[in-house]
């Protein structure tokens, strides 16, 4: 149903089947027939809403230290960092420098690791006060042994890259569950920024009885697995639609001389991680900022159209009716039941008469559809209605036609336009008895066993509740959709023209519905919505960009 072309493609085809039987045209309006031309243009690409989440990965080995190497590393550098200027202080600046901004929502946590991995007591999972996890674990873990004027960070032992893998694995995957559990609404995704600091080569001592006293930890065996692990928490069925992206990015500093086999290593663990590496040598600083993940933006792609005389409605037996009030209920129909056919909620109690209709068997309490005897669906008292003269009038949260109160009465999803994520719109299905309650699928379905089915009916302008057996005289919509060029990168333009979109009388509202869904995650449909009258002569309509909301 995305590809619109290709079922567009189908569509055209199934209009020729030589089963369709003419529509009766027995009625007191005169059927006719109009083109309607649209140009339009996706929405711009904008800023998403984010959640960074920055992992800072500081190696804590004795190798930060001045003095004499350890004597089962005899090789090892020595005094990188002796009071921590170089891994805390441009922390300690980035994070204050880092400026808030509504779309990227920061969050921080900290992992030291040197025979062992562990975070800064009472740390636990990620931080979202820049302020709080400065002053409260950063600049602790940096003063170590010192004071703040003369910082001595703890760093011992040797250098467990495995445990500082794992203990980020944990970190992640628990924060993710977190998300999981308690979703924001919309879901603002989150991009895992992990940034691993260290002056050298994982060696660490061996289990006693080991035929070596010191081993090497080596990508391929050993730390490449648990990178792996924690890339792929992406792909977890269950966290994946809660994270956007995680990134495993390295920095190696080195006094004066860099170590071949520690460059090599900890570009291989970014490649692996997808990210990026950086080596800061003769005394530079981290420059943490270098590893910002870029602002993400989303395009808006094309995904649905739907065509829709808002006054004409298929009724009994293939009858097109007129609907002047556009509820979905036509004239004769509510006159014989005793609503007003101009009046889409007769009785004003904030629900249409279609809905009532639909529910009760009735559009209204009374034969009169009297206010003082009026339904007061007391139990959409919760949605905050407001009312004139005498008349409620409920919000409209999905911007479909249904407002919240009948969309509870429906069992439809009040802040969705689409419930069932069919791509079409709740109140275009509603009117044409489509299923579209989240968990029901109707659109494909083909009740009469006619040549089409409900889906190409809908497209092409059929009464999609009657059998095409019982047309006569009917002439479908023939549809093409058209890529228009563009100067920018940043929207996509169409040209949408549709002949024989049928009318009945002037006046006759023409709604163009344009679904467009975001090309990042695939997963927040917009409605775009653009009307026009039918003044009774022109036989083109014509739509443009401005006139679509």
């Amino acid at each position: 149903m995305k590809k619109f072309g290709l079922l567009l493609s189908i569509l055209l085809f199934s209009c020729n089947e030589p089963t369709l039987v003419p529509l009766d045209r027995s009625s007191k309006v005169s059927l006719d027939y109009i083109d309607v031309d649209a140009k339009f243009c996706t929405a711009p690409r904008n800023v998403a809403k984010q959640k960074i989440k920055y992992l800072f990965i500081l190696d804590h080995s004795q190798s930060n230290q001045p003095g004499f190497a350890d004597p089962l590393t005899p090789t090892d550098v020595t005094s990188t960092d002796p009071v921590g200027a170089r891994r805390y202080g441009p922390l300690v600046q980035f994070i204050n420098n880092l400026e808030s901004d509504p779309n990227n929502l920061t969050y921080f946590s900290l992992i030291d690791f040197e025979n062992i991995a562990y975070s800064p007591p009472g740390l636990d999972g990620f931080v979202s006060d820049p302020d709080a996890f400065v002053n409260h674990f950063v600049k602790p873990d940096w003063i170590g042994r010192g004071t703040s004027s003369v910082p001595s960070p703890n760093d011992k032992g040797f250098t467990n890259y495995m445990a500082a893998l794992q203990s980020a694995f944990n970190i992640i995957k628990a924060d993710a569950q977190s998300e999981a559990l308690l979703p924001s609404n919309p879901v603002i995704t989150t991009t895992y920024q992990i940034i691993f600091v260290s002056d050298g080569i994982p060696t660490v001592a061996t289990a006693p009885g080991s035929p070596s006293l010191t081993y090497t930890q080596n990508f391929l065996s050993d730390l490449s697995p648990l990178i792996s692990n924690i890339i792929n928490l992406k792909s977890d069925t269950q966290l994946a639609p809660f994270i956007a992206g995680i990134s495993f990015n390295t920095a190696y500093y080195y006094q004066n001389v860099a170590v071949v086999a520690a460059q090599t290593l900890l570009e291989q663990m970014s490649v692996a991680g997808n990210g990026q590496y950086l080596e800061f040598g003769l005394g530079q600083n981290i420059a943490y900022q270098s590893f910002v993940p870029a602002i993400r933006s989303i395009k808006y792609n094309l995904s649905e159209i739907w065509l829709e005389n808002q006054n004409v409605i298929g009724w009994d037996e293939g009858q097109l009716l007129v609907d002047s009030d556009a509820d979905g209920l036509p004239n004769l129909k509510e006159l014989e039941m005793g609503s007003d056919p101009y009046k889409a909620d007769s009785d004003g109690n904030g629900v249409s008469d279609l809905v009532e209709y639909r529910t009760k068997g009735k559009p209204c309490n009374d034969a009169k559809c009297s206010p003082a005897r009026r339904d007061p669906y007391s139990i959409c008292d919760g949605f905050s209605p407001s009312g004139t003269a005498g008349s409620i009038v409920y919000p409209w949260s999905s911007g479909d036609g249904l407002n919240d109160c009948e969309k509870f009465v429906l069992g439809a999803n009040r802040d969705n336009f689409d419930s069932n994520a069919d791509f079409i719109p709740d109140l275009l299905s509603f009117k044409n008895s489509i299923p579209f309650i989240s968990g029901t699928s109707g659109a494909f379905l083909n009740p009469f066993g006619d040549a089409l089915d409900n889906y190409a009916k809908l497209k092409l302008g059929y009464p999609v509740t009657v059998s095409q057996r019982n047309l006569k005289a009917f002439e479908p919509r023939v549809i093409t959709l058209t890529h228009l060029s563009t100067s920018s990168s940043d929207t996509e333009c169409y040209r949408y023209l549709a002949k024989h979109v049928a009318v009945l009388q002037a006046g006759n509202s023409i709604q163009i519905s344009v679904i467009e869904n975001n090309a990042l995650i695939d997963n927040k449909p917009i409605l775009v919505v653009g009307t026009k009258k039918w003044n009774g002569r022109e036989r083109v309509i014509f739509f443009n960009q401005e006139e679509f909301k």
